[in-house]
């Protein structure tokens, strides 16, 4: 476990807890882990009349129903790899 401290608070990461009980986060594709945007939302550049803005074509439709998936349990573990370092 790594501990931290940001903006006076003691952040911890880590799987696993002080008490040695594993936390909520402690794999993979663990569905209260993943963190999913649509891709409409990230490409979403609608026209701007007032000051004449015009947005660039959107993505191919087949894309556009599609989500990124961010997995909290990879950003942790890229963290604490980093933080060995």
């Amino acid at each position: 476990m790594v501990k931290f401290e940001l903006f006076g608070a003691l952040w911890q990461f880590g799987t696993i807890n002080e008490d040695g009980s594993p936390n909520g986060c402690n794999a993979p594709n663990i569905l209260n882990y993943l963190i999913n945007i649509p891709v409409r939302e990230v490409f979403y550049d609608p026209p701007v009349p007032a000051i004449a803005y015009t947005p660039l074509p959107t993505p191919p439709a087949v894309l556009m129903g599609t989500n990124i998936t961010i997995d909290l349990y990879e950003v942790q573990q890229s963290v604490l790899l980093y933080q060995e370092k």
